[in-house]
């Protein structure tokens, strides 16, 4: 990402304590859901969701759903191989610089993360692993493999809430109709919004901002 800021020492040693304020103040639970929405992946979602169930279980790795990685693999994972873990490794026998092009990946007796959803168990974190595992023809894998009962009920970062308030506070969007209907968005989809906006948005932390605890106000009523 590009900045305009003139010296990146400073930048180095600001992002160390930034982080170490963030490590200080928050659980590890949050502290997952903050990473996992930097790599843009669900892990966090299905972490803090109340309505998961979790099971430790050994899993057949050919019953396994494949997902994504990079793009190079997902050319082999998922167009060539179509996410089948037995596809996978016929590829591995027929192809002799497909080792190479994984040679990365090694296996670790760690379980990986499996989402049960339309009864396919799909690989939720540790695609390396699995690859490795299917490389080195493995037949069964460790997993925790969340399920879901009921509706999903994830939590948001915090952030996600204070970028849309800052917005329209520093005049970047003043749509304030928009606004209110983005909060009830996330009202509605995610399980903690509703008491961000009460507590960690009120008016003790917003202090002297009238014009944005009454859009919380109405984001708050149907």
């Amino acid at each position: 990402m590009k900045t305009n800021f003139p010296d990146k020492k400073f930048l180095k040693k600001l992002l160390k304590n930034s982080k170490k304020k963030v490590d200080v103040s928050l659980d590890t639970t949050e502290q997952i859901l903050i990473y996992s929405g930097s790599a843009l992946n669900w892990i966090g979602d299905y972490i803090t969701d109340k309505n998961a169930k979790w099971t430790k279980e050994k899993l057949n790795i050919d019953d396994l759903y494949l997902t994504g990685t990079n793009p190079k693999w997902n050319e082999i994972v998922i167009d060539k191989c179509k996410r089948s873990p037995r596809k996978l490794r016929e590829y591995f026998k027929k192809n002799k610089g497909a080792k190479n092009l994984f040679k990365g990946v090694k296996y670790q007796n760690l379980p990986i993360l499996v989402r049960y959803e339309g009864k396919q168990y799909k690989v939720l974190d540790g695609m390396h692993r699995t690859i490795a595992a299917i490389r080195d023809n493995r037949k069964e894998i460790t997993a925790f493999v969340v399920s879901l009962r009921g509706s999903p009920k994830p939590q948001c970062e915090a952030h996600v809430v204070y970028d849309l308030l800052r917005s329209y506070n520093r005049g970047i969007n003043r749509n304030k109709k928009d606004l209110i209907s983005a909060l009830r968005f996330l009202r509605h989809g995610y399980s903690n919004v509703e008491d961000l906006l009460k507590k960690r948005f009120s008016k003790p932390y917003i202090p002297g901002d009238d014009e944005i605890q009454d859009i919380i106000r109405k984001s708050l009523g149907d």
